[in-house]
């Protein structure tokens, strides 16, 4: 953009002016000497003729005093009109500089805007292409998930024929079982009727004779049974000591606070628990004085009892075929101890059981129980020997 044409500027000398004023003045008043030195001079006579001169002189220096006093007059008010001029001229550059920058900025703005107009523009566009590259994986997506539909739909069918066919392979796998379950009840009834009738066909008065067998601590898998009243049941002790292990683990922070914390748990197939941990460690000050703080917390004691859900058996149901206490330690891994608590009212039928765990080849341990004793555990107790 071209800039405004400079406004010319008033050039006016007033120095100049007034030093040809001056050198007028000086010339007139040393004309003047001159001629009163000459008038003094001349004879009287021309004495007249020289003061009318110097009248007409005077007369004529009043008229050019007056002249440079009106000149200085229009020199004051030139100067005067110089300097309005001037702020005048400094006021309108002012107002042409500001009238340049409003210029330069609405340029700039208008710069801007023509940049933003073209990033939105930009912006636009690639808006719109997403929008069309959206519609295209959309119309893509559409079709994969038909054809995924397709293949859930054919996957389903198949899955319902294989649902029909597990359904049937199991229910004859079921019967299968049921089968083979009766086969094998029926055979060892059969096994125990061929022994029984070889034991009755052997003559009444052979001796038997029993070595003592040696008896070990229980250092394997342990099944533990209740005999009681003539009816025996399982001790679920390992399933009662994991629930006690979690419920102490999600309250440690309770247990730690105390020094003793007394709970229970179960009741699991007929039996619940109910337990005491302790907490071990030093006391504050100990713990201050040898800097070892850590304290653990252990199982004092735990007692086992029976509820009404309690399910048992009689000791002819026991040894049968098929019965529960059977079932649990023919499916007993080799190492496996039985251990049996029973009350003095029950030592009768112990015999029995041990014989079947015998059979089996696993090895058996009787604690006996005074009557209306607990079940206790605990980290000092004795541990079980096995025959």
């Amino acid at each position: 953009m071209s800039r405004r044409a400079q406004r010319p500027e008033l050039e006016f000398g007033s120095d100049s002016f007034l030093d040809v004023v001056c050198n007028i003045v000086g010339i007139l008043i040393i004309l003047i000497v001159v001629v009163g030195v000459k008038v003094d001079r001349q004879p009287k006579a021309g004495a007249i003729v020289a003061e009318k001169q110097l009248e007409e002189k005077k007369a004529r220096l009043a008229e050019q005093e007056a002249l440079i006093a009106s000149r200085q007059e229009s020199l004051r008010q030139l100067s005067e009109s110089d300097v309005q001029i001037s702020k005048r001229l400094a006021l309108l550059r002012t107002e042409d500089e500001e009238t340049e920058r409003q210029i330069q900025l609405t340029m700039e703005s208008q710069e801007l805007a023509r940049q933003q107009l073209e990033s939105e523009q930009e912006k636009a566009d690639r808006l719109k292409k997403q929008a069309s590259d959206a519609d295209y994986d959309r119309k893509a997506l559409a079709a994969r998930v038909a054809a995924l539909q397709k293949i859930i739909d054919d996957k389903s069918r198949d899955a319902l024929r294989l649902g029909q066919a597990l359904a049937t392979t199991t229910s004859a796998e079921k019967q299968l079982s049921d089968k083979l379950r009766t086969a094998v009840v029926e055979t060892q009834r059969l096994q125990e009727t061929l022994k029984n009738a070889e034991q009755a066909a052997v003559p009444t008065d052979r001796l038997q004779h029993r070595l003592s067998p040696v008896t070990k601590p229980v250092d394997s898998n342990e099944l533990h049974f209740r005999i009681s009243k003539g009816r025996i049941s399982q001790i679920p002790l390992d399933e009662l000591l994991e629930r006690l292990k979690a419920q102490v683990m999600s309250r440690r922070s309770t247990v730690i606070r105390f020094s003793q914390f007394e709970g229970s748990v179960g009741p699991v197939n007929g039996y619940s628990m109910t337990y005491m941990v302790e907490k071990e460690g030093p006391s504050t000050i100990e713990s201050l004085q040898s800097g070892d703080g850590r304290t653990r917390v252990s199982v004092s004691k735990w007692t086992i009892e029976p509820d009404a859900s309690l399910i048992d058996e009689s000791y002819d149901e026991a040894i049968r075929p098929g019965s529960r206490f059977r079932q649990v330690i023919e499916t007993a891994t080799p190492d496996s101890v039985v251990t049996m608590w029973i009350y003095p009212d029950s030592f009768t039928g112990f015999s029995a059981l041990r014989e079947v765990a015998h059979g089996l080849q696993l090895r058996v341990a009787a604690r006996p129980l005074p009557a209306g004793t607990p079940i206790v555990g605990s980290p000092g107790g004795s541990r079980s020997a096995a025959q």
